[in-house]
C-alpha cells in the first residue's frame, strides 16, 4: 500500500512539473507573439525604402500632446515620437528610434520651440540666427525636394558642403506650436510649419465683422517681444477699417497707467501673445478693469473665455496636428511647401456684451 501510494505521488508531482513546464513555454510563446505583434503593428507602415516620420515634442504639455494625437491619427505613416528633457537632450523609447538626425526619418517635426531651437542648432549652427527686428514673420514657401543641381551625385565636390547639407535638411524639417519661428530660424534657412499665431489676416478680419462697434482697438504687447508682431500687422493692413493703438506693457505699472487713463478710449482690448503680458494675473485683472469701464476684451484661447473676456480665438490643437499630416504628406509627395496659421473656434461671451448694451453679430458662414 505504501509504495503504491508513493509512485502515484511521484506521478502527480512529475504531472504538476510537466504541467508547470508546458504552462511557461506557453507564456513564453505567448509573449514573443505579442512582443512580434507589437512590433508589426507599430512598423505597419514601415516597408522597404519608406522611413518613418519622427516628432521632436518640446515638453510633454496637454496642448503639444493633442495635437501630435491630431498627426498621429490622420498620417497614414509609422510616427516616432521623441522627447526633449528638462536639459534639452532627446529620448525615446520607440523601438523605431535612431536619434534625431532627419536622414533616419522621411521628415522630422518639431513641435514647439524648444524642439525647433534643438534641430536648428544642430542642423543649421553654422548659420547666423535670424533677427526679429530684421526679418518680417510672414509667410515663406520652403521646396520639400531637392533638386539636382543642389545634390549633384557626380565627382566633384560641391563649392560649399555646408550649404548642401543645409538645403538637404531644410527639406526634411517642419515646425508646428511655434509663436515667432522667424526668430529661431537663420535668415538663410528656409522651413516650413504651422506657426501658434492665432491673430492672422483671418481671424482679425473676424473682429470688425463680429463686432462692428470696433472702430478703435488697443493692443496689449511688451515691444521687446512683438513690435515686429505689431510693425508687421501695420504694415499689411490686417487691421481693415480699424484704428490700432499700441499699449506697451513692460511692467506692472504699466497696466495701472493704463486703466487710469481709460485705456485711450479704445473700444476694445486685445491681448496677442506675449510671455509679458499674458500672466493669469495680469489677465485677469486687465479683464476686470476693462468689464468696469464696459470696455471688451478679445484673446486667444479658453481661459481668456473663462475669465471674461467678450471674444476669443481658440487654437484647435487637434486640428493643427491634423493640418500638420496633410502637410507632410504633401511634401513626402513633392510638393512646395508653405507657412500656414493654426485652425482655431470663435468664443463668443454674449452675457459680457449684454452687460456693454452691445450685440456681436454672429455670421453662419
Amino acid at each position: 500500500m505504501e509504495q503504491g501510494s508513493d509512485t502515484e505521488h511521484r506521478r502527480g508531482l512529475s504531472r504538476n512539473f510537466h504541467g508547470q513546464k508546458a504552462l511557461l513555454q506557453q507564456g513564453r510563446v505567448l509573449a514573443c507573439l505579442l512582443f512580434l505583434l507589437s512590433v508589426f503593428c507599430h512598423s505597419k507602415t514601415v516597408s522597404g525604402d519608406e522611413l518613418p516620420v519622427a516628432v521632436l515634442i518640446s515638453r510633454e504639455i496637454k496642448p503639444f500632446i493633442e495635437m501630435v494625437e491630431g498627426f498621429e491619427n490622420s498620417l497614414k505613416r509609422s510616427v516616432v515620437r521623441i522627447f526633449l528633457d528638462r536639459e534639452k537632450n532627446p529620448f525615446s523609447h520607440d523601438l523605431l528610434y535612431k536619434g534625431t538626425d532627419p536622414s533616419n526619418y522621411s521628415v522630422v517635426v518639431a513641435v514647439g520651440p524648444e524642439a525647433l531651437s534643438y534641430l536648428v542648432e544642430k542642423n543649421f549652427s553654422g548659420m547666423a540666427k535670424s533677427a526679429s527686428s530684421e526679418k518680417p514673420s510672414t509667410a515663406k514657401p520652403s521646396s520639400s525636394t531637392i533638386s539636382s543641381a543642389t545634390l549633384s551625385s557626380g565627382t566633384e565636390e560641391p563649392d560649399n558642403p555646408e550649404s548642401v547639407d543645409a538645403a538637404y535638411n531644410s527639406s526634411k524639417i517642419l515646425y508646428s506650436m511655434v509663436l515667432n519661428p522667424e526668430k529661431i530660424i537663420p535668415d538663410n534657412v528656409s522651413l516650413c510649419g504651422i506657426s501658434l499665431d492665432p491673430f492672422t489676416a483671418k481671424p482679425l478680419s473676424e473682429i470688425p465683422r463680429i463686432l462692428p462697434f470696433v472702430k478703435k482697438i488697443g493692443i496689449l504687447f511688451d515691444p521687446e517681444n512683438n513690435s515686429q508682431w505689431f510693425d508687421n500687422a501695420v504694415a499689411g493692413q490686417l487691421f481693415s477699417n480699424i484704428e490700432i493703438i499700441p499699449m506697451h506693457i513692460q511692467k506692472q505699472s504699466d497696466i495701472i497707467e493704463l486703466y487710469q487713463q481709460g485705456f485711450y478710449g479704445v473700444d476694445a482690448l486685445l491681448f496677442i501673445p506675449d510671455q509679458t503680458v499674458t500672466s493669469p494675473t495680469i489677465i485677469r485683472h486687465v479683464i476686470k478693469q476693462s468689464i468696469a469701464r464696459k470696455i471688451p476684451v478679445i484673446g486667444y484661447n479658453s481661459f481668456f473665455d473663462k475669465s471674461g473676456a467678450a471674444l476669443s480665438f481658440v487654437i484647435d490643437y487637434e486640428g493643427t496636428g491634423e493640418q500638420m499630416a496633410v502637410m507632410v504628406e504633401g511634401v513626402l509627395r513633392g510638393e512646395s511647401c508653405m507657412t500656414s496659421a493654426p485652425p482655431y473656434s470663435i468664443m463668443l461671451n454674449e452675457k459680457v456684451l449684454e452687460l456693454f448694451g452691445k450685440k456681436p453679430v454672429i455670421h453662419k458662414d
